[in-house]
């Protein structure tokens, strides 16, 4: 039987924690924020950085400091909705620029040729851990005075020709959310070179009350729930063959439990429990995972590169590109196939479990028709990604058995 597709990254600490501090009354009491910062700027090498409640939290603040309202803001649309909406809520408006197929990412030249009087900021993101033509589009941002924001909320650790992902550009958001290489129950981090910016948001955020223990409750279930089912002695047995029989069979209702992001809704406004600080209770828990974050990226590494050299020469397929001098990070290792549903049923016939990449092409999306724009290898893209598990417990025999039932699938095509 397989192993999940994906396990978020906690602990038994990750849980007593919670309670402990609840107990205690320590959940909003300590100076852990703090510390998490400068170990963060020591880390980035940079001269400060700002905790804030999520990653898109981070880019509306970012661009509600940076650009005057009704400017554009080019951006992917092979993203989540929520990413769009902070755009809005912030006062800009989207305007939506293709993407390369193999990285998943923006394209400089689709970002070179929309840029005109009326921009005023450019978000390149690092979708799946893989970086983005960074430095081609901040020459391009250069030339026309424009701030760049790094979207890096996939790419913590990731490098460019020796620099992390996210410290880049003018401005760098990384998630500590529940999915992500670092799990803090929600969070983010903000980077930038400008420290009035980071000023500013910092000012904001202070004027805001801290999350809230029934909100950080909430998630710390959902992840126990989402941990125990995941558990293998209990997904091999019980969880695969319920979440194997409704993808087969195609019941809806089965489906979507193990889909995320699903609110696809414009927002104008931004929503009251997203403006809130970072909690001492969550950077302790970020701080106990810090050190171990390099070594579990060359894990995933390892595992990514042994599905590079097995999958490699099947033409069928869509790989991520080479590394070259790029340090990727791998949360998943995202392949592309035209007829993305026939092989994902295959491997789940077949006793493998793997997801489609939940993301949409928000420029198609009806809540964002007002922002409509052709991006045709965003649609195709959105059509064909699979993500194959490479998360750091994932055994590499289940990442050879995964290659070994694509492999099939195509011979027998």
């Amino acid at each position: 039987m397989p192993y999940p597709r994906y396990r978020i990254y906690t602990c038994f600490n990750s849980y007593w924690w919670f309670f402990r501090d609840l107990l205690l009354g320590r959940l909003k009491k300590g100076n852990d924020v703090e510390i998490l910062e400068r170990k963060l700027a020591e880390k980035f090498k940079v001269s400060e950085v700002v905790c804030i409640p999520m990653a898109r939290v981070g880019i509306y603040l970012a661009l509600k400091n940076l650009i005057k309202p009704g400017q554009g803001v080019i951006m992917s649309p092979y993203t989540i909705a929520d990413v769009v909406n902070m755009v809005v809520c912030a006062g800009g408006r989207p305007v939506f620029a293709d993407i390369e197929q193999r990285s998943c990412n923006i394209n400089p030249d689709e970002v070179a040729k929309l840029i005109d009087q009326n921009t005023g900021a450019v978000i390149v993101t690092h979708l799946h851990g893989v970086g983005a033509r960074v430095y081609e589009i901040l020459d391009i941002c250069r030339r026309h005075n424009l701030p760049l924001i790094e979207d890096a909320a996939q790419a913590f650790g990731g490098r460019a020709k020796g620099k992390r992902l996210g410290t880049i550009g003018d401005i760098g958001i990384f998630s500590l959310g529940m999915y992500k290489n670092i799990n803090s129950w929600y969070g983010g981090v903000v980077v930038a070179k400008d420290s009035v910016l980071l000023g500013k948001i910092k000012a904001e955020l202070s004027q805001r009350d801290y999350q809230t223990s029934v909100f950080i409750f909430k998630k710390i279930l959902k992840g126990l729930l989402t941990g125990i089912l995941t558990y293998p002695l209990i997904f091999r047995p019980l969880t695969y063959w319920i979440f194997r029989f409704g993808f087969l069979r195609d019941i809806e209702w089965i489906n979507r439990q193990v889909e995320i992001e699903l609110d696809l809704e414009l927002k104008k406004e931004m929503p009251s429990d997203y403006l809130a600080r970072y909690t001492p209770f969550q950077a302790r828990l970020t701080l106990a995972q810090l050190d171990r974050i390099d070594a579990e990226i060359e894990i995933r590494n390892r595992k990514a590169a042994l599905y590079r050299d097995g999958l490699k020469n099947i033409s069928e397929l869509v790989l991520p590109p080479e590394e070259n001098d790029s340090k990727y990070i791998y949360p998943v290792f995202a392949v592309q196939y035209q007829d993305k549903k026939k092989l994902l049923k295959w491997l789940m016939k077949h006793k493998r479990d793997v997801a489609a990449q939940h993301l949409k092409n928000c420029a198609d999306l009806p809540a964002f028709a007002e922002f409509y724009r052709d991006c045709p290898v965003a649609r195709k893209t959105a059509n064909e990604v699979i993500l194959l598990p490479t998360y750091t417990r994932y055994p590499d025999s289940e990442v050879k058995k995964n290659i070994a039932v694509i492999r099939a699938f195509i011979e027998k095509q």
